[in-house]
């Protein structure tokens, strides 16, 4: 195997890395921003009622955005793992596990939110119960997911830390983007954990956790343009 073949294997699994992480940031920015922010009122469950009923569609659509999303965090766990096992093969098994614990708990965290749809279709059986009564359990439901997707955040968070070292230290991409990526995971840490404990604190330093959060965002682009350099060993091998 010439030197050449080599580099070209990491050079394409992470392009395809890259353009995995973009469908990811896309579907669920899509579902989270457009949809749910959008038709979900907090604390008031006749208006988010209300909200979904007049868009069902939209509301189904932001269920699939999600969907996708944890779909593609599977082949992202194992890719991230080929490509950088040959940094610290402990290491990059811990990032993947941990990609892979978030995963589990964001993809069981999408039941609430079927159960809501369920709920404010009020066809068939769910016809015995009182409007208000499927309302406040919709948003019920809905309160669920949010809490599920919250609680995934901090295994999230850890991966990205153990990513962000093991990109820094692979030399493949330039080091800010692996210190910028560990950033992003104490920000996702920081942000499942404050808003159990601290929701007041979580609102005030949110806009600045989720911009420190769009450190993957960056490194998707710079993967899906840029690749990695050459000269690490082949992850392919043992």
């Amino acid at each position: 195997m010439t030197a050449g073949t080599l580099d070209a294997a990491p050079a394409r699994l992470a392009r395809i890395t890259g353009g995995l992480l973009l469908v990811i940031a896309a579907s669920a920015l899509f579902a989270e921003f457009f949809v749910r922010s959008t038709l979900v009122i907090p604390g008031d469950a006749p208006a988010t009622a209300r909200a979904i009923q007049a868009s069902p569609q939209l509301f189904r659509l932001g269920f699939l955005g999600y969907l996708l999303a944890f779909v593609c965090d599977l082949p992202v766990a194992v890719l991230f793992y080929v490509l950088l096992r040959p940094v610290n093969r402990t290491l990059a098994l811990m990032a993947a596990s941990f990609r892979l614990v978030y995963t589990a708990i964001v993809a069981a965290a999408l039941l609430p939110y079927a159960g809501a749809m369920i709920l404010l279709g009020g066809t068939g059986y769910l016809s015995a119960v009182g409007t208000d009564q499927r309302h406040a359990l919709a948003l019920f439901n809905l309160d669920l997911f949010t809490h599920g997707f919250g609680a995934a955040l901090v295994f999230f968070g850890v991966h990205l830390g153990l990513l962000g070292w093991l990109l820094f230290r692979s030399r493949r991409i330039p080091a800010v983007l692996g210190i910028l990526v560990s950033l992003g995971g104490l920000a996702y840490v920081i942000d499942g954990i404050t808003r159990f404990i601290a929701p007041s604190l979580h609102a005030t330093i949110v806009p600045v956790l989720g911009t420190l959060g769009m450190a993957e965002l960056v490194l998707a682009i710079w993967l899906v343009t840029k690749g990695m350099r050459p000269g690490a060993p082949d992850p392919t091998g043992p």
